[in-house]
């Protein structure tokens, strides 16, 4: 404000003012002098007139009577006659002067009576005023009388009369410049305050209002702005309860949201962006630079051309592997012009493994029986065709269709059980249960096995810990099941099993010297059929649901199981209670 309107408006005030007194100034003391030089002109014409019959001009040297006629006129007499040659001067002596024929009066005074010019003197070195008259009798040119006043006087007077102008003036535009000076910062207040409030404005603070006294020109303006302010002020909070609502809606989408400008900015993302493609800011980047795949951006770019939505499924590694299936749809907010795209992603990780677990459940459960059918078909097909007479081998043949028969047997048991506990078929009653009670039968039933493989099986209770909630039975067929993999799965040392506590909670844990599982099998663990080397553990005669079954069990509990493996040092399995 201060080097803006009001300076313009101040240092315009000045120029005029200053343009006004030089015009003033010029203009008045012009007309004055040149009135005064009017009427002196007039006046030593006059005089002129009266004394030009007295001169004689047939005389050469008439200096006295000039110095006498200039005591009584005032003003400087010179004689001249009708060649130039100064015949009589009152100032100087006629004979030391030039010819005066090409004066400029002397020369106007020939064709028009009388003459007048004002000029700096050859002799007195100062302007002054000659006016000259020629004398004639009857028709014969006698010469020229001229008197000339010098102008010091007069223009004393009028830079007298010059200044008492310029102060004047002056007093007068200085005092209404400052009522101009005051009118301006009174405007200049005003206007401070409507700006203060604008600013006021601008910086959110909507519930002020604008109060101007004594100005009726500024009441209206007020009145405006505070209308305005009101009218803000709603439009703000309605905006900010809209802001809520959608940030309420775009925190409770379990899935991904993307606005994208037409730019391919991200405008918005939901809350769950974050989980999605990492916790980082999303807002203000380009959409390749969060969702880092190419068939999203080949649908960006499909989407982009055809102006209509379209869905993808591809797979995102980072920040962790998950599968996605995104839907793409072009957003506007003017008629058919594209302003961006809504892009919402679905996290389908879960369903692809779950379809993945369905396909290898299949492909497995036909392995698992096509292998024993497959070994019982060829062997009776073999016995029908003449090797039953063949008592050795017939007998050998039987026991092998036996056994596969039998292990058919065991994978629909184990499916059976699977199936009966998803179903809640088979219920678990807990009730108070001794650990060591469970670790001994579990130990009955498999020290003859360690012991063919010279295998230690040690026991760790915690005496603290002795006793437990749960289903005594099916407590012992969990850990039957582990004690069983980790004899299968170990050729050196042995097995330990115990119960313990951390962190002030009981768990259980069975612990081997195996051959360990790589860290890429651990998470897959439990599912059915799964197995860490297929052919080993076929040829040991496992189904590939002992885990499985084992992991149900532990659910069916209300239990948490964790494993533990480092490969070529051991396995350790904990289920915390």
């Amino acid at each position: 404000m201060r080097c803006g309107v009001f300076k313009r408006i101040f240092l315009l005030y000045a120029l005029v003012m200053f343009v006004a007194i030089l015009f003033i100034e010029i203009y008045i003391t012009a007309a004055v002098r040149e009135s005064y030089i009017h009427d002196l002109k007039g006046n030593l014409s006059a005089q002129i007139a009266l004394i030009a019959n007295s001169i004689p001009f047939n005389q050469t040297n008439i200096d006295n009577l000039c110095r006498q006629l200039k005591e009584k006129t005032g003003a400087r007499i010179t004689v001249i006659g009708n060649d130039g040659r100064v015949i009589g001067d009152s100032d100087n002596a006629a004979s030391l002067m030039d010819n005066h024929s090409g004066r400029p009066e002397i020369e106007q005074s020939i064709s028009s009576d009388t003459g007048m010019s004002i000029r700096q003197s050859d002799t007195m070195k100062y302007d002054s005023l000659y006016v000259a008259k020629k004398v004639v009798k009857g028709e014969n040119l006698e010469g020229f009388v001229r008197l000339a006043v010098p102008l010091k006087e007069v223009d004393r007077s009028i830079n007298i009369l010059r200044i008492k102008i310029i102060l004047i003036v002056s007093i007068v535009l200085s005092a209404t410049g400052i009522f101009a000076l005051w009118q301006t910062e009174y405007l200049r207040r005003l206007l401070g305050q409507v700006t203060d409030f604008s600013k006021a404005l601008a910086r959110g603070e909507i519930d002020k209002r604008l109060f101007i006294k004594g100005a009726v020109e500024f009441d209206e303006i007020a009145r405006n702005l505070n209308t305005m302010a009101v009218h803000l002020q709603g439009i703000i909070v309605q905006s900010e309860e809209e802001e809520e609502r959608l940030n309420a809606i775009l925190k409770s989408i379990p899935d991904a949201l993307l606005i994208i400008d037409s730019k391919g900015i991200i405008q918005l993302a939901s809350s769950a962006s974050s989980e999605f493609f990492g916790d980082f800011s999303i807002a203000g980047r380009q959409f390749i630079e969060i969702v880092r795949n190419q068939e999203f951006s080949d649908l960006m770019d499909s989407v982009r051309e055809n102006i209509l939505p379209g869905v993808a499924e591809f797979r995102l590694d980072y920040p962790r592997e998950k599968y996605l299936v995104v839907r793409v749809s072009p957003l506007f907010y003017k008629d058919e012009e594209l302003s961006g795209y809504v892009a919402v992603f679905h996290d389908i990780t879960m369903l692809n493994k779950l379809e993945q677990v369905r396909k290898d459940f299949v492909a497995n459960v036909s392995h698992e029986i096509k292998t024993p059918i497959t070994a019982i078909k060829g062997f009776a097909d073999t016995l029908l065709d003449g090797a039953l007479d063949d008592k050795e081998h017939a007998v050998k043949f039987l026991k092998t269709i036996k056994s596969n028969s039998e292990r058919i047997n065991s994978l629909v048991d184990d499916l059976m059980i699977i199936s009966k506990i998803e179903l809640g078929v088979i219920k678990i009653e807990k009730s108070v249960t001794d650990i060591g009670d469970v670790i001994e039968n579990v130990l009955t039933i498999l020290k003859d096995k360690a012991a063919g493989k010279n295998l230690y099986v040690r026991t760790s209770i915690n005496q603290e810990q002795r006793e437990i909630n749960a289903d005594k039975d099916r407590l012992t067929q969990i850990l039957t099941n582990l004690v069983d993999n980790a004899i299968k799965f170990t050729e050196a040392g042995g097995v330990t099993l115990g119960a313990d506590k951390e962190n002030g909670k009981t768990f259980l844990f069975v612990e081997d010297t195996g051959i360990g599982i790589p860290e890429k099998h651990l998470p897959r663990l439990g599912e059915r059929f799964y197995r860490v080397d297929p052919a080993r553990s076929r040829k040991m005669g496992g189904t590939g649901l002992g885990l499985a079954i084992v992991k149900h069990l532990v659910r069916a509990h209300g239990w948490d199981m964790h494993i533990e493996s480092t490969p070529g040092r051991g396995t350790k399995i904990k289920i915390n209670l």
